[in-house]
């Protein structure tokens, strides 16, 4: 089963997956140890983050978080970079591979470790790989999801052998109390704090079917913006001419936020258009579907999305995984986390498909792929 986008080209599989969080989990009541408390805020706001945080903890399914900062010293443990190759090392062990075997590498994420060089770059230099083509991907949750479109099609057209896809999400230091102007903070960046976090992830992708182990076949991959006079709907507003800091911190372009009014409204919509279109796309229908990938942190949105899908896709027996319960959100690399989880916990029976769909609500950006397990 091929998409007939991709017919011609080689396989691609997906010969090892690695991930990591950093630091121990951290209970969704104690996150505020780690990141500190706010203070200063207008009254008004103050007094709604103490009425919300107990009613955060039953709506969002995140019971855990991790982050690279010390609980006790509070210092940094890790960064995008150090994260990254843990998680790469991780998954070329599970390929069999060496770095050296590398001639592709591809990096994703919304926060590079530095604005020059790429993070690419870096962690080239770490994993010594004298020589490789590579990108970065500046990107939220769709990150992932691009770098493995283009990995997958440069491999497939034959300029690339092995690749490796790694992406990380550093979110914790604009989440420390610290970091924040309270007195413009917006309630949707409190929110934010209680299910974003750090860790990492990374696929070793191949062209050569007797590389790895509970090994994948990418069947398709899918990428389409949709936001045309949307959004933006997630934000961090830094950069451009807004790079003064003490400007930046004035007004508060520093913080990061999101409309979760809009998310709510067009998230479940907007992402059942999108997976039709990735069905269609490969002439499939969900009722060949065993497993889907979907990283909701909201309750009851998730749960809803879960009975509508399997309701209105005629396939009851859908499977949904995700991992965001215990290893918390850390952006685009928690669809890797969940394809290590789900392979660490399960041995699906070969031919076995699995499809994921992604929304980036910044300025409503989809993703998806389907893989098919073939041991």
């Amino acid at each position: 089963m091929k998409s007939e986008w991709l017919k011609g080209g080689r396989d691609v599989y997906i010969a090892g997956i690695g991930s990591y969080s950093p630091g121990e989990p951290i209970p969704f009541g104690q996150i505020e140890d780690v990141l500190g408390s706010i203070s200063g805020v207008p009254p008004k706001l103050g007094n709604w983050i103490e009425r919300m945080r107990p009613i955060m903890a039953e709506m969002l399914g995140v019971r855990y978080c991790h982050y690279a900062i010390d609980p006790r010293t509070r210092q940094p443990t890790d960064d995008n970079v150090s994260m990254s190759v843990t998680a790469a090392r991780s998954a070329l062990e599970a390929a069999g591979l060496a770095a050296t075997d590398l001639d592709l590498l591809v990096y994703g994420g919304s926060i590079m470790e530095q604005m020059s060089p790429p993070t690419t770059t870096l962690i080239q230099e770490e994993l010594k790989i004298p020589a490789c083509a590579e990108y970065s991907i500046h990107s939220n949750c769709t990150s992932v999801y691009k770098g493995l479109q283009l990995a997958v099609d440069q491999i497939r057209l034959g300029r690339y052998k092995h690749a490796l896809l790694a992406s990380s999400t550093l979110i914790s230091p604009v989440l420390r109390a610290e970091h924040y102007n309270p007195k413009v903070m917006e309630k949707s960046q409190v929110l934010l704090r209680w299910f974003l976090c750090d860790g990492a992830g990374a696929l070793v992708l191949t062209s050569d079917p007797g590389v790895g182990q509970k090994r994948l076949r990418v069947l398709d991959t899918y990428i389409e913006s949709i936001g045309l006079g949307l959004g933006p709907d997630m934000y961090l507003r830094l950069g451009g001419h807004r790079m003064n800091p003490l400007e930046a911190y004035e007004h508060g372009w520093h913080h990061v936020g999101q409309n979760f009014d809009r998310v709510a409204q067009l998230g479940v919509e907007l992402g059942k258009k999108a997976g039709d279109r990735l069905m269609e796309r490969m002439g499939m229908d969900w009722q060949q579907i065993k497993y889907m990938f979907m990283n909701v942190p909201t309750r009851h949105i998730y749960d809803q999305v879960v009975e509508e899908t399997r309701r209105d896709k005629s396939n009851p027996g859908l499977q949904f995984y995700s991992k965001l319960a215990d290893r918390g959100y850390p952006g685009p690399c928690a669809i890797i986390q969940a394809l290590d989880g789900f392979l660490g916990e399960t041995t699906p029976e070969k031919g076995d498909l699995l499809a994921s769909v992604v929304a980036e609500s910044s300025k409503w950006i989809y993703g998806g792929f389907v893989l098919e397990y073939v041991g």
